[in-house]
């Protein structure tokens, strides 16, 4: 229930909001709370919410990418036009300076509690004012830098673009904001649409839901769910094995000891992986470990040298990540259902993969190739090597699993469908972030690029999709710092009018207590207009200095 949360936002609503007809809230759980929120409203007597007023929903960016997928461009404020760019998760970041006194606070009385609370609060506040200058400032720079970042970042890709795409994009954008309201999903305009091939999940659901549990033999029942325990600890194997490749024979102790801690979560999951069997395979199984089980295929479109791996992996002829799991493919036993797991298995590996690519493709041409010192160039090219990194992992799951597959003796459409992944397959042009470029594209793309996508194309649409993906969010995040650029000046102005607001009603007060003779209250209020006064100056001086440096940095 939340009544609580459903009062305080009305009475909040209700304060001082004159004139005001559009509100922007942010919630841990936006997604649920506000999907009935008016409901709540129109039924309660207590409550009571101006109708002419436009709440939009919103979710911090610290919680939301702890949601679900879709959540992240439904709430989060990247993507909400007029906020600017959020300064931290909200009341949050004033927390940190209140637990210094939480011990002391936490043996006093509720009365002497409160009193300390509401000291440390106003003096956190009458911090903030008198430190306004210097926020303002660095907030400022930062908006200054980031609307010059971003806007070079989104020229890159907006030159590039075609501009019968580019129109129709915008048409799109404009359509999913204004139809946020009542439609959160339009919003998923700003993520990647791709009907893909079913995914392991969807058939491991599929199988479950199609087996009759009640009228199952005991060794049948959840084999869907045991099956793809497996074949995400091979997933892991891999990854495993990728990492010990990657550090090499010269590695620290931390690294060693992070891999020791891997290899011991990884044989716990075996273990456990091994005690089902007896239920689904019976006492009689076998692990046959064949030394042709053993070797996993590591595709990456880098020159490495596979002695170094070799060198690496020799002594650890024990490892976990070397071990043969009990699956039907290596025992002999309920082949259909891991048939199907595998299709679905290969087509996340072959979705991910083309992610991926199209994600280091887009990478050269907007940033690789656009680094003009040392710094942006390394900081490229470790984005490069995170991206390659992915890509060698999904291949090489995909290698795996096709080389499972074909112990299942699979049809001849799948033979077709499920080809060999080669690692020259695995180059792909920079060439493929530019949608001009069409005919070319289509001669040189891979034949995973044409596995179910229903896109109308193997190739031309799904590099414009993600081409589209990355434009929309370069504008999103151009146009936000434009915004916040725009609140940090109107800022800077309703900071000094504020002061010389203070300044005038304290000179108020100290003539109403002169007249009154009252000196001690007069000497006060005359006291608190001279320091008003004195802030208004300092940031009106500080404010135009900092103008005019940027101005003149900018000639430069």
């Amino acid at each position: 229930r939340q009544m609580n949360m459903d009062y305080a936002l009305c009475k909040a609503s209700r304060h001082n909001m004159e004139g005001i007809t559009r509100a922007v809230t942010f919630y841990d759980i936006n997604c649920q709370y506000n999907k009935h929120f008016r409901v709540r409203v129109d039924r309660s007597r207590f409550l009571e919410m101006a109708p002419q007023l436009t709440i939009i929903p919103g979710i911090g960016l610290w919680h939301v990418h702890g949601h679900q997928d879709s959540c992240y461009v439904r709430y989060a404020s990247n993507f909400i036009e007029g906020i600017g760019r959020i300064d931290g998760e909200i009341m949050e970041t004033l927390w940190a300076r209140l637990n210094l006194i939480s011990p002391a606070a936490r043996g006093m009385s509720s009365p002497h509690q409160k009193e300390c609370l509401d000291y440390q609060m106003n003096d956190s506040n009458f911090c903030k004012m008198i430190r306004m200058k210097r926020t303002l400032c660095r907030k400022y720079k930062l908006a200054r830098n980031g609307i010059l970042e971003s806007g070079k970042a989104f020229d890159r890709l907006d030159e590039a673009a075609p501009s019968h795409l580019k129109t129709e994009w915008l048409a799109r954008e404009r359509i999913a904001q204004s139809s946020r309201l009542n439609d959160p999903s339009a919003m998923d305009e700003y993520e990647i649409n791709i009907k893909k091939a079913p995914s392991k999940k969807e058939i491991e659901l599929r199988l479950l839901e199609e087996g009759n549990a009640r009228n199952a033999a005991p060794s049948r029942r959840s084999v869907a769910t045991w099956i793809s325990t497996g074949l995400a600890i091979e997933e892991a194997q891999i990854a495993l094995l990728i990492e010990v490749r990657r550090i090499g024979r010269r590695s620290t102790e931390t690294q060693r000891l992070d891999i020791a801690c891997q290899r011991d979560r990884l044989q716990g999951q075996i273990d456990g992986f091994a005690r089902s069997a007896l239920t689904h395979l019976g006492e009689g199984f076998d692990a046959d470990d064949e030394p042709e089980d053993l070797d996993v295929d590591i595709l990456d479109d880098l020159d490495d040298d596979p002695a170094d791996f070799t060198e690496t992996s020799h002594t650890w002829t024990n490892s976990p990540e070397l071990t043969v799991i009990p699956l039907p493919s290596n025992l002999g036993d309920l082949i259909p259902l891991e048939m199907s797991l595998r299709e679905g298995q290969a087509n996340d590996a072959l979705h991910n993969l083309r992610i991926y690519l199209c994600n280091k493709a887009i990478l050269f041409r907007t940033t690789v190739r656009q680094a003009n010192s040392q710094a942006l160039k390394t900081r490229a090219w470790s984005q490069v090597t995170s991206m390659q990194q992915a890509v060698s992992l999904h291949a090489s799951i995909y290698t795996k699993t096709r080389k499972q597959m074909m112990k299942l003796e699979p049809g001849q459409d799948q033979l077709q469908k499920y080809k060999p992944l080669l690692r020259e397959q695995l180059k792909i042009s920079t060439a493929v972030g530019d949608p001009n470029a069409r005919g070319q594209r289509n001669e040189s793309l891979a034949w995973f690029w044409s596995v179910e996508v229903d896109l109308g194309g193997p190739d031309q649409s799904w590099n414009e999709e993600f081409y589209r993906v990355h434009w929309l969010r370069a504008k999103a995040l151009r146009d936000r710092w434009r915004e916040e650029m725009l609140l940090v000046t109107l800022e800077m102005d309703w900071t000094c009018k504020f002061f010389l607001w203070k300044t005038t009603i304290w000179g108020e007060h100290m003539q109403e207590s002169l007249e009154k003779r009252l000196p001690g209250h007069g000497c006060y209020a005359g006291r608190q207009s001279h320091m008003y006064s004195l802030l208004a100056q300092d940031v009106q001086a500080a404010f135009q200095d900092l103008q005019n440096v940027l101005i003149e940095a900018g000639d430069e």
